[in-house]
């Protein structure tokens, strides 16, 4: 009897308290300040972290500055003026969002990023990142992989392949040089050219892929800095007549529909062989780690680091089943 009573007074104290965090949680008011709702992946994104404060009982809204950091600042600062008490958002522009987003801090708000954070540490709580050399370098590697496993005895420099790459940041210059030192570790494999594309555009890198299909007919590899560049060109290769048991596409990113032709790629469907990407849950875990559940597990720098994957036709159905 002792123990059920014991019993009965821990659920009792364990209820009490999630009815306590419930209430302070309807408190909480999130304003998400993205890049964009025009782009599936960002607007996918955005709204699972608004589904996510809302089911704990807070208020959320999301605004859109479509790449403008004049259209960023003052949607911050009408956050503010409305009352939020955290904030999520994306920094592209790191050195012009220092000020606003310090005021923001020193005003009470909790405010969070995704992959680019303001150069300073006063001007944020946390930032969620990714490693992008590691991320290219992932690439790279199953591409290799790719290449040893179809190809064990072929001669070096023997398997032609270009990047598709987009240099437009630092960072994204660092994915690219993480996919060319992947490459580069394997003697088998020539990268004959880079294409370098000047922002992120699927037409621009289905005509690259064309016209590395007329420079170098004996191509084999093609390896793409987003995976939406992948998915076009996939789509653009089915309409040639190539040799498509000897053609691989590799890929940096994860979304499902590249998931599922890195699936069917198994079955001949698709040319899309493998991927270099952050971890596949990172979205889901985006807003537990902007109210600060994960900081026991951030960096000197205020940064939760994402780990990195490579996904196969051999390994993608677990990732899938997540």
């Amino acid at each position: 009897m002792k123990k059920l009573v014991a019993l009965l007074l821990a659920l009792v104290m364990v209820a009490g308290l999630s009815l306590t965090a419930c209430a302070a949680e309807e408190e909480r008011y999130l304003g998400i300040v993205w890049p964009t709702m025009g782009v599936e992946f960002f607007s996918n994104f955005a709204e699972l972290i608004k589904s996510q404060a809302e089911a704990i009982g807070w208020k959320a809204e999301i605004t859109s500055y479509d790449f403008s950091t004049a259209n960023q600042i003052t949607q911050l600062e009408n956050f503010e003026s409305m009352g939020v008490t955290d904030i999520i958002s994306i920094a592209f522009d790191k050195e012009g969002l220092i000020d606003v987003c310090k005021g923001l801090r020193e005003r009470g708000i909790r405010v969070t990023f995704f992959s680019y954070a303001p150069n300073d540490l006063d001007a944020y709580d946390n930032v969620t990142v990714a490693n992008q050399f590691n991320i290219g370098h992932a690439v790279g590697e199953v591409a290799s992989d790719w290449v040893n496993a179809k190809y064990p005895d072929a001669a070096d420099g023997s398997i032609k392949a270009v990047v598709i790459a987009m240099p437009t940041t630092n960072e994204e210059m660092d994915r690219d040089n993480g996919i060319k030192a992947g490459l580069a570790e394997n003697s088998k494999i020539d990268v004959v050219k880079v294409y370098e594309l000047a922002e992120d555009n699927e037409v621009a890198a289905q005509a690259a892929f064309e016209n590395a299909l007329l420079e170098f007919p004996d191509l084999q590899i093609v390896c793409t800095h987003y995976a939406n560049f992948a998915t076009a060109i996939d789509e653009t290769a089915a309409t040639y007549s190539l040799d498509r048991e000897n053609f691989a596409i590799f890929s940096g990113d994860w979304d499902t529909p590249i998931a599922e032709r890195v699936a069917s790629s198994a079955n001949g469907e698709s040319l899309i062989r493998g991927l270099g990407a952050y971890d596949n849950l990172a979205t889901q875990k985006q807003f537990d780690i902007s109210r600060g559940l994960y900081d026991d597990q951030l960096n000197e720098n205020k940064e939760f680091e994402l780990s990195i994957m490579k996904v196969t036709p051999e390994n993608v159905a677990e990732y899938l089943a997540q």
